[in-house]
């Protein structure tokens, strides 16, 4: 496992309760879309984070993480703009460049960051524009769907993204409550051949699978990315 040194540039607010965190790109660092590394913050804090930029982007590495008061989030706040640390990898294989079919996305929060990866480079690339996608994305109200513009501005010929809100004031066209076996047949194309990318919490990612077997999705379709309060 590759280890790098990264300097700290700079954070930009995604929602009330989500942050990223850009740092220097390091020289030599190449990874897939879907990715995540190891982030060493010092004083024993080192967990693993998904890259929410992706190998497309130049000039910087972005790690974007729910901020919930522990201390790996306390330090991250307290980051200086050309302040040093550690990270290792790239680690993961939360992919679909082996599709050629329909793929499915469905994040839960800021389990969106691998995914968001993946959407961007699917954009640059242009050999990936031709594949249907749907993201089905679940969060608690509007102010709470990270990268909400850019992902709805995607450029991609056969994208669809359906939101799941607890609260959907403000977005009329969502559904609302949490994403279901109910939701999931109304919006999943018929095919026998999509692939699925389930990234989000260990209770939703559960609960997702659950919801995919009970309309007769199998469990080698499904790819999981599941996300710890850290």
């Amino acid at each position: 496992m590759n280890e790098y040194q990264v300097r700290f540039l700079e954070r930009i607010q995604r929602t009330p309760a989500s942050i990223s965190y850009r740092f220097t790109k390091p020289e030599g660092l190449t990874f897939t879309a879907g990715q995540y590394m190891l982030v060493n913050l010092g004083d024993k804090l080192v967990h693993p984070l998904s890259l929410s930029d992706c190998p497309e982007e130049t000039g910087f590495i972005e790690f974007t993480k729910r901020m919930t008061g522990s201390p790996y989030c306390q330090k991250l706040e307290s980051f200086k703009p050309g302040q040093t640390i550690t990270v290792k990898g790239p680690n993961g294989s939360f992919s679909c460049d082996d599709s050629d079919d329909v793929i499915i996305m469905i994040a839960g929060g800021i389990g969106i960051t691998p995914i968001r990866s993946i959407l961007k480079s699917h954009e640059i690339k242009s050999d990936t524009q031709s594949r249907k996608v749907v993201l089905i994305y679940g969060n608690l109200n509007v102010t709470d769907i990270a990268f909400k513009e850019e992902l709805e501005q995607l450029q991609l010929s056969d994208f669809r993204i359906v939101h799941v809100l607890s609260d959907t004031s403000g977005m009329d066209d969502a559904y609302q409550g949490f994403i279901t076996a109910d939701i999931l047949s109304k919006e999943i194309p018929a095919t026998k051949r999509a692939i699925y990318l389930v990234s989000g919490p260990p209770a939703m990612v559960e609960a997702i699978k659950t919801a995919l077997a009970a309309i007769n999705i199998s469990e080698d379709q499904i790819r999981t990315d599941q996300f710890f309060r850290y």
